[in-house]
């Protein structure tokens, strides 16, 4: 069963998302499975009040001058993306909230919750996104699949091999558990195993996944790749190269530490550099 309700994020400010990160990651929905609809939150900045600055700095004109620019991204995005949508025959609608700026993925996260995945387009300049990711991933309950468009590549229209990282920890299988709509969509699976990085990481730690796999129909091979010490991103990014995977799945790891959000390493390079489409849960 694909995903049925997909969610997808369009950036409208301050960089707001490229029309060709956001035609590829439509494509890649549309290869998911389901209906897409789009969210464009139209950004309000709030000032505080205070009359001798906004004289001399027309604070309010820059503040009005920037939620014009916002809303304007977000009329152009949900307007090109409505079209395709509806070309493609995966139109489910568009959604344009008006929200204050640093409340923007508090708002995406809410409306996550109620579909199956949210994808997020990462162009030239992944920063921006960053934090809307990481928002989504720890915040929405559901799976996030951050998606980097890669300028002149060409649309990827199916699943070729899909990677799950597996670990046999609590986040990988709820990743697992989200993944499936995806893995069956896929045209190989293959289970990947990185030894000499985590101690429950043992070469047979897969085989319960293959089994699993197998009754929801997706046949799945595994492989095993020795760290040697290396970054665990680092390894994740080779390995990728190596199958040229068009999809990789992992558990999200962070933790609060002294009012910080702290990352595990693995996820903290895939929501920085991902190196093909990741699909994060939590």
């Amino acid at each position: 069963m694909p995903f049925k309700d997909i969610l997808l994020h369009l950036e409208t400010y301050p960089d707001p998302t490229t029309d060709g990160a956001a035609d590829q990651a439509l494509t890649f929905c549309a290869a998911l499975g389901g209906q897409v609809t789009a969210v464009a939150a139209r950004a309000t900045i709030a000032l505080k009040s205070n009359r001798l600055a906004n004289l001399m700095l027309n604070l309010g004109e820059m503040a009005r001058s920037e939620e014009g620019r916002s809303q304007a991204a977000a009329d152009h995005l949900l307007d090109r993306f409505e079209a395709a949508a509806v070309a493609a025959g995966v139109y489910g609608g568009r959604i344009s909230p008006h929200a204050e700026m640093f409340e923007v993925p508090d708002l995406i996260a809410r409306l996550a919750r109620t579909r199956d995945v949210c994808v997020i387009p990462y162009a030239r300049d992944p920063g921006p996104q960053q934090g809307m990711a990481e928002t989504l991933i720890f915040s929405s309950g559901r799976p996030v699949i951050i998606f980097p468009a890669k300028e002149g590549a060409a649309p990827k229209t199916e699943i070729g091999t899909a990677i799950i990282a597996w670990d046999g920890g609590r986040s990988a299988a709820a990743a697992l558990a989200a993944a499936l709509p995806a893995l069956l969509a896929a045209k190989k699976v293959v289970v990947l195993t990185i030894l000499n990085e985590k101690p429950s990481a043992t070469p047979a730690v897969a085989d319960d996944v293959v089994r699993h796999l197998a009754l929801h129909g997706i046949t799945a091979e595994v492989q095993t790749f020795d760290s040697a010490g290396a970054k665990i991103g680092s390894v994740l990014e080779h390995v990728v190269d190596r199958t040229a995977a068009d999809l990789l799945v992992m558990g999200a790891f962070g933790h609060s530490r002294a009012r910080e959000f702290v990352l595990g390493g693995a996820t903290r390079s895939m929501i920085e550099a991902p190196p093909t489409a990741v699909l994060l849960a939590h």
